[in-house]
């Protein structure tokens, strides 16, 4: 009987951890869309303009040096890329991370802000469709993901343009953008948030545990330019890990209106009233495993209790 009570506590334990082996693609209906990739080498001064029809789509990785599944996702997606116009950027772990070099905070606080993990492998197609893990939900990864990259988006017709400027020694200099777009396209009241993504082309590292020694298209920082469709700004680079091959991309994501449903709000209002008038009688949340530590104990001092 001990035994099952033990079995039953761990089994519920396991059941709330999140796993990171498989996933089928899913949509992300409550954030916008992402797009852009304008990129300019950060060690040339040019100015380039596409028009949306030309941008790549936007494929975000969330990896790890460490990560040894992370690997086979990587390599499904430089297989798709050969048939797709797409362009990768690897989010690598950066907060409690004692392993990878490669991530920055800022890179995991929007992942925590935007997609609410940080799960490696975890792949984001277009900022709205998200697919966690390595094994595939068809026949293979490259499989699910150009189903996944079928899924254009319809931004209508536009163009954005970025610029850049490099100071002398390349750490530094003014980037100008300019975004062309008809907000009609997108629901009522969203935003776009324009940001450059610094991104090192190759990076060699061979102390990961995963076996690879080379990392590509690498984000290295992410500097905001607000939701001004047009600016300029002077704008500081991160030092490269390795070599002089950072870039600047051009990236915007689409910040749909909050909603709030007229339930969830009558929560929120009772949930206020119930602290102020319950303030001194509010008891401290307690971590799972605290819980079911109390409650295994509890069920073997009932057990002896009834032997």
């Amino acid at each position: 009987m001990r035994t099952r009570i033990i079995l039953v506590v761990l089994l519920l334990g396991i059941s709330t951890i999140p796993t990171s082996q498989a996933g089928a693609p899913e949509r992300l209906d409550e954030v916008g869309a992402v797009f852009g990739g304008v990129q300019i080498n950060a060690t040339s001064s040019a100015n380039i303009t596409l028009e949306f029809s030309e941008l790549p789509a936007i494929v975000e990785d969330y990896t790890a040096t460490w990560c040894t599944n992370c690997v086979e996702v990587e390599h499904a997606l430089d297989d798709v890329e050969e048939t797709n116009h797409m362009q990768q950027y690897h989010f690598h772990r950066f907060i409690s991370e004692n392993e990878d070099p490669l991530g920055s905070q800022e890179g995991d606080e929007r992942w925590i802000e935007r997609y609410e993990q940080r799960i490696p492998p975890t792949v984001i197609f277009n900022g709205t469709i998200q697919q966690v893990g390595s094994v595939p939900a068809s026949d293979s990864l490259q499989d699910d993901y150009n189903a996944n990259l079928q899924n254009y988006l319809d931004i209508g017709s536009g163009f954005s343009s970025l610029g850049w400027i490099p100071d002398e020694g390349n750490m530094s200099g003014v980037v100008a953008w300019n975004l062309n777009v008809d907000m009609s396209n997108f629901p009522a009241n969203s935003t776009i948030k324009s940001s450059i993504w610094v991104v090192e082309d190759l990076a060699y590292f061979p102390d990961g545990s995963n076996g690879e020694n080379y990392y590509h298209e690498s984000v290295r920082a992410i500097i905001e330019l607000g939701e001004n469709q047009t600016g300029t700004m002077e704008i500081t680079l991160p030092s490269a890990y390795d070599d002089n091959d950072l870039e600047i991309h051009l990236i915007h994501e689409v910040i749909l209106p909050k909603v709030i449903d007229a339930e969830e709000e009558d929560n929120s209002e009772d949930s206020v009233e119930e602290e102020d008038s319950d303030e001194d009688g509010v008891l401290p949340s307690i971590g799972l495993l605290p819980v079911l530590a109390l409650t295994m104990f509890a069920a073997i001092i009932v057990q002896r209790k009834q032997q």
